[in-house]
């Protein structure tokens, strides 16, 4: 009899074990989450951002702004340069050394 109840409450015991355990794994998790996966989305990101597609990504869209901005009625430009300015708050004009119209042109946006 006094075995049986050995064996049984070493199961509890067991199963309260794994329980905390997965609790506390899972809590690891979400603390690590907050933490270094926030570190590393940043990374990433950053990253990301130094790649040639992205880049050229920027350059083509800003031609087309560009372009849009040079046929433009003079309300609609308003516009044009508002979007230019949410577009690329954030980009490294320096990529653009390169193509002088285009970096004069997006520094001269940004600095209105």
């Amino acid at each position: 009899m006094k075995t049986g109840w050995l064996i049984f409450l070493g199961f509890i015991a067991f199963i309260v074990l794994m329980f905390g355990l997965t609790l506390g794994f899972g809590w690891f998790g979400v603390y690590q989450t907050k933490t270094v996966g926030r570190a590393q989305q940043n990374a990433d990101r950053e990253v990301f951002e130094q790649t040639q597609s992205f880049v050229e990504g920027k350059r083509q869209e800003l031609i087309k702004l560009h372009h849009e901005w040079m046929s433009a009625k003079p309300e609609d430009k308003l516009a044009i340069e508002a979007t230019i300015r949410m577009s690329f708050a954030s980009f490294d004009e320096s990529k653009l050394v390169d193509f002088p119209e285009l970096y004069s042109f997006l520094k001269t946006v940004k600095n209105k």
